[in-house]
């Protein structure tokens, strides 16, 4: 409608998330069929735009800036005596780094907590301190840019006549006030979808509408769902039960322990994948939070020979290539300090005596190691043992520990040391898993593993939910780790949906899926099934919800399924137990042939000791057409021959561990 009055370089379109841009360009490239296509952006990259435009000072990355923060925050003296006390606790910079930024993303100023009052005080001399020395941190965008489009410079970097802002219901405050200094006096149009935000109703309570006023506004009608998994998002979404669209299929994944969980995923995954048209990412496995339980997904499936993609998780932490970069750099660092070489392991192929002393004799870090990369033949060795996607990763992370060789070497108030170096490197290390929140990794050929508030808005052919247990949806709720919750709950300037009541769930949830009388625990249950919402609509044709039986303790205790699945399990007719799945991946078929052995000794030893009959017959045909099968299989079943001899003499209390 747009495209009738304007011209399509005269129309601006911004997205609530940088991870929702690209989907939403394709979107409008299909629905735009010989028509070029508006320029479609997020106010996160919007924002960058602007300030590389009208200012000058360098915007730090997510690591960076962490790296930064830690060093600043190392010798900085706290006026609350319960600051004064955490400060001494090993994880207390991260989770106060977690609270600054917060606040400064959403430019909140604490007035009646003393230690938020604290927290916003070093928040605020952290920028003076950056701004001395002509940098500033990501939180700090949409702000820096708001000055700029309320000032003299707006004109010289404003060139359009309308917006569109699509995923309006996730926009904050401050993005709100953000959208509406860029607009001006050009036509603004917000879409929003309703009962569907999951990222600002973690701050900020009841539906946008109620905060903002248009000259005109009216409510699409979307129809009924056309598929299951569509149907099944609504019904997670507002408790209603549509009628059966009887197209795609909603199944229930159950297995004993988490770990069986993720390996029945992988099977599924290769089952799908095996099939003509289905490839790796028209996959997706979401998870409630970002952090471990995304890298413990992709070390699973990447275990068992399935590629992997994330938006929020780039896997620096455990990438081999880094590992070895880090190693090299350990040496380097321990010769600066005088240490005696002998004392640190000399392993890996990289870490030869002579080639380390060549790199010491060089002038700059980042000289050093680019050197030291290429003469170890470390971009061999990656594009060797890693397939193409992979091996693009790869190269990237250590791109960037290249740039923080040349960010210590460019930055003056910082030592440009093999010991800073690898402090910074192992710090990055240590907090890969963390979110990216302000950008996406562009990969593409993987499953796609994130957490479920940065697929909203994609569509995957088959998305997987896992741990679908009520320790996680609901859970509890929870806001930071730097105070109790009960504490949290209790603060009203806490940046987060704390002090509430009745109305402000009602206005924000349709749904009513607890017994529990406190408003702040009946908020954040609703806010869990929304994301299980979220999770539903990403999938087309199949949705897969994943629980297990057992906690992972050493009493395995049982673990309740969600309430949100026994609902929809007895409301939805649809929802359906998974099929017993075939064998498709290597690592199942192995594990059925290891436990095939424990099953028939363990059916002898129960016929000696219960007085039951056991074919042996059909034990030793078994077996016998297994030993055939190996035999045939090359170096790969002389392997796994080996395995079975050795697993019954196990059994047998032949060899120990």
């Amino acid at each position: 409608m747009l495209l009738e009055e304007y011209d399509s370089e005269d129309v601006l379109v911004i997205t609530g998330a940088p991870t929702s841009t690209d989907t939403f360009r394709e979107t409008l490239g299909a629905e735009l069929p010989g028509a070029a296509t508006p320029y479609v952006t997020s106010l996160v990259v919007h924002a960058t735009d602007v300030l590389n435009q009208t200012d000058d000072r360098v915007i730090l990355s997510d690591a960076l800036r962490r790296e930064l923060l830690h060093r600043f925050l190392e010798d900085y003296e706290w006026d609350t005596a319960y600051l004064q006390r955490a400060s001494d606790q090993p994880s207390f910079i991260e989770d106060v780094d977690t609270v600054m930024g917060t606040l400064s993303w959403q430019t909140v100023t604490p007035e009646e907590t003393p230690e938020l009052r604290d927290i916003a005080a070093a928040l605020d001399v952290f920028h003076e301190w950056l701004a001395a020395h002509e940098h500033m941190e990501r939180g700090q965008l949409i702000s820096e840019a708001l000055d700029v489009l309320t000032g003299d410079a707006r004109d010289d970097v404003v060139d359009f006549e309308a917006v569109l802002a699509v995923e309006f219901e996730e926009f904050f405050p401050l993005d709100r006030a953000y959208l509406d200094a860029l607009v001006g006096d050009c036509d603004l149009v917000c879409v929003a979808e309703e009962n569907g935000s999951v990222r600002r109703t973690w701050v900020e309570a009841g539906p946008v509408t109620d905060y903002v006023s248009f000259s005109e506004s009216r409510r699409g009608q979307a129809g009924t769902p056309s598929t299951r998994p569509a149907a099944t998002a609504e019904y997670f979404a507002e408790e209603t039960i549509p009628a059966d669209p009887d197209v795609g299929s909603v199944s229930v994944l159950a297995t004993d322990s988490s770990d069986e969980q993720l390996a029945e995923i992988a099977n599924e995954i290769e089952e799908l994948v095996a099939q003509s048209g289905w490839g790796y990412d028209d996959i997706a496995v979401a998870t409630k939070q970002s952090g471990g339980a995304v890298t413990d997904t992709i070390e699973a499936l990447e275990g068992t020979g399935i590629p992997t993609e994330s938006t929020t998780v780039t896997g620096f932490g455990d990438d081999p290539a880094i590992r070895e970069l880090l190693a090299a750099v350990r040496h380097l660092a321990a010769a600066d300090e005088d240490e005696d070489e002998d004392e640190v392991p000399n392993h890996g192929a990289g870490l030869e005596t002579e080639r380390l002393d060549r790199v010491r004799e060089m002038d700059g870090l980042e000289e050093g190691i680019r050197w030291w990369a290429t003469d170890a033949g470390l971009k061999e060795r990656i594009a060797e043992r890693a397939g193409p996607l992979d091996a693009r990763a790869q190269f990237g992370n250590v791109r960037r520990a290249f740039r923080m060789a040349e960010f210590l070497e460019d930055t003056e108030f910082l030592d440009a040391t093999w010991e800073s170096f690898e402090e910074m490197l192992e710090r990055a290390h240590e907090y890969a898993p963390q979110q990216n929140q302000t950008s996406a990794t562009d990969l593409d050929g993987g499953v796609r593993v994130d957490h479920l508030q940065a697929i909203k808005n994609e569509s995957f052919r088959a998305v997987f939910l896992v741990n679908l247990v009520d320790s996680e949806y609901p859970g509890d709720a929870f806001l930071t780790r730097l105070f109790p919750t009960a504490r949290v709950a209790s603060m009203p300037d806490y940046p987060g949906v704390t002090q509430l009541d009745g109305a402000d769930v009602g206005a924000t949830f349709p749904t009513t899926s607890t017994a529990s009388s406190r408003p702040f625990a009946r908020y954040h249950t609703e806010h869990a099934r929304r994301l299980l919402a979220v999770g539903a609509g990403a999938a087309t044709e199949r949705l897969y919800c994943c629980l297990y039986e057992y906690e992972d303790t050493a009493l395995e205790e049982r673990a309740q399924a969600s309430r949100f699945l026994t609902a929809a399990y007895e409301d939805l007719p649809w929802v359906t137990e998974a099929d017993e799945p075939q064998i498709t991946s290597e690592q199942a078929a192995e594990k059925y042939l290891l436990s095939r052995v424990d099953d028939a000794l363990a059916d002898v030893r129960r016929a000696n000791s219960q007085d039951v009959t056991v074919s042996l017959d059909e034990v030793e045909a078994e077996l016998g057409e297994i030993q055939d099968l190996l035999a045939q299989s090359g170096e790969r079943g002389d392997e796994l021959r080996d395995a079975l001899r050795a697993r019954v003499e196990f059994a047998n209390g032949e060899v120990r561990r």
